[in-house]
């Protein structure tokens, strides 16, 4: 078992997302696992954005900060990260790139080799990427593939030809003794396919039946907007960029009512000016899935950074009470198969229902094997029987469940009311003090209902120790931790959490009782699962170990935060 990590940087404009996707999706088809993370900032040119794309024999589920290569593209870039390069690796830049850096593992390349056609910045990405392939041991076929692949149709011929011979003219410059072939062999045992958070939950709303989307670009929620937009006419997905976040939830909230399976969108900024539609929702229980792509905030916050400081915002959000469910996916298949959870619990018990991710999670590639779609059952709720003559249906009838059955106005011989006052079962105004106190508490029992459906967290190494509380894209890196520290000896657990609220407080603490410590690890300042938890089920927490710097967690963050904690090896 083994991997190696590779960052490819530079300034915005110069092409680090497309060598990094090129050596992704290489290396995908060459069999071996992959994830990769991206930094970037809010800028079309200029600024430091950089990737890391680790590659091994085994699924890999985090970031390491260590390198084994290094692609520089620029002079800021070889400074920035040649401290975090390991002893024994490259660093790879053009000679013009170098500066007045000097350091025995860098390798500068002449933009001279090669023909006259490929000389210039567009030409670099292609001729460091050659260096490292050949590092690798893999001929130059195996790039000049992977180039023509990705990137033949785009290319006028005479360009991409250019490219071709660049690669094989660099491949034949490289000193034998750079050359070290991998360690580890690759792992062709299944299928599988390089995917983005936001793509497994773009995927996971499809198989779920969504039918509109609506959203305004916000980072780092946009992707989902764009891969439905790409994909979605070939599947029957309408979807529609608004004028803002409030008119995109509002308009997801008129589809749901009209019978569509529907979902709006945003980042932190846009779930504040949603909040309003939020109680529209609540009040009129209607059902929608709201995507909630966390950044710091407040405010605008690092428009292009990560955090998970949104929780216990969204477990209040909008004035008044009313229910509403929260998932967060703790990795791709999550993604997928939670985003197609999402419409059905909403659909059940016709409440708004939230689904987070952050940008760590939502830019993170990973290899993951195909999605399984026959996992996923669309269950609709309960709908009222059509009747024989057109009827005002009773929307809000008090039950036992709190859920009363729906219809779907101009497909149904049903007349549906709805109001964003309180309203009598038949969806009409009106400020009797009874009806409001009946209506609240139908509205608020489902909670019960839906907290007994969910399950408690899922406990990974030692339950009885100390256990680390964790949910979204924290969980990745805390899980290889894991297996660092406890490989030293030290008895510790892991506490996933995917069903956030409402908490189904028995099996909560159940799960957590044998532990003798529990300690969050979140990226927010407060601990907000530990204060959730405390609120919700009683349960009083050790200790925080939080991030704000708007980078997520790396492998060696975590074993450097908890093992301090921990002591001696028990």
């Amino acid at each position: 078992m083994a991997d190696l990590n590779i960052i490819i940087a530079g300034a915005a404009g110069q092409g680090v997302q497309s060598a990094g996707e090129i050596l992704g999706k290489t290396l995908l088809r060459l069999g071996f696992y992959v994830y990769a993370t991206q930094d970037y900032q809010s800028r079309v040119r200029g600024g430091h954005n950089f990737m890391r794309i680790r590659f091994g024999d085994r699924p890999l589920i985090a970031q390491v900060r260590h390198s084994n290569y290094l692609l520089a593209l620029n002079e800021e870039s070889l400074r920035l990260h040649l401290p975090d390069l390991d002893p024994q690796g490259l660093a790879l830049c053009m000679t013009d790139d170098q500066g007045a850096v000097d350091d025995p593992r860098i390798r500068a390349l002449a933009d001279e080799v090669g023909p006259r056609s490929a000389r210039g910045e567009k030409f670099v990405g292609v001729k460091l990427l050659s260096l490292l392939f050949t590092a690798l041991g893999f001929g130059p076929a195996t790039l000049s593939g992977a180039v023509q692949a990705e990137m033949g149709k785009r290319l006028k011929p005479e360009l991409l030809q250019a490219n071709l011979e660049a690669i094989a003219a660099v491949a034949a410059v490289v000193a034998k003794g750079d050359v070290h072939p991998l360690p580890f062999g690759p792992d062709p045992s299944e299928p599988r396919m390089l995917v983005s958070g936001n793509d497994a939950i773009s995927l996971g709303m499809v198989a779920g039946g969504v039918g509109v989307y609506a959203s305004y670009p916000m980072t780092p929620a946009s992707s989902i907007m764009e891969s439905l937009a790409a994909f979605g006419p070939r599947v029957g997905v309408a979807v529609e960029q608004t004028e803002d976040e409030i008119a995109a939830l509002n308009l997801a909230i008129g589809a749901a009512y009209a019978g569509a399976r529907a979902a709006a969108g945003s980042s932190g900024a846009g779930m504040c000016l949603m909040s309003e539609a939020m109680g529209l929702a609540g009040i009129t229980e209607t059902p929608v899935v709201i995507i909630d792509g966390q950044r710091p905030g407040p405010a605008v916050g690092m428009a292009t950074r990560t955090e998970q400081s949104d929780l216990l915002f969204l477990v209040h959000a909008s004035q008044g009470e009313f229910p509403r469910a929260i998932l967060a996916p703790a990795d791709h298949a999550d993604g997928f198969y939670l985003a197609a959870e999402a419409f059905n619990l909403a659909e059940r018990w016709h409440i708004p229902v939230f689904l987070m991710d952050d940008q760590a999670y939502a830019d993170a590639l990973r290899s993951v094997p195909e999605f399984d779609v026959s996992r996923v059952k669309i269950d609709r709720g309960p709908l009222a029987p059509e009747p024989e003559t057109p009827q005002v249906l009773r929307r809000y009838e008090v039950t036992e469940s709190g859920v009363s059955p729906r219809a779907y106005p101009a497909l149904s011989k049903w007349i549906v009311c709805c109001d964003s006052h309180e309203h009598d079962e038949y969806g009409r105004l009106t400020d009797n003090l009874q009806n409001r106190d009946r209506q609240n508490h139908k509205r608020m029992k489902k909670l019960d209902g839906i907290a007994a459906e969910f399950p408690g967290p899922e406990i990974v190494g030692d339950p009885d120790g100390t256990l680390l509380l964790c949910w979204g894209s924290t969980v990745g890196p805390v899980l290889e931790a894991l297996e660092q520290l406890r490989g030293r000896g030290h008895r510790l657990g892991v506490a996933i959490f995917r069903h956030l609220f409402p908490v189904n407080a028995p099996k909560v603490q159940a799960a957590l009782s044998p532990a003798k410590r529990l300690i969050t690890i979140e990226m927010n300042y407060r601990g907000q699962l530990g204060q959730l938890l405390r609120m919700e089920a009683g349960i009083a927490t050790h200790g925080h170990i939080g991030k704000t710097d708007g980078r997520g967690f790396t492998v060696e963050d975590v074993v450097a935060r908890v093992e301090p904690l921990l002591g001696g090896a028990s």
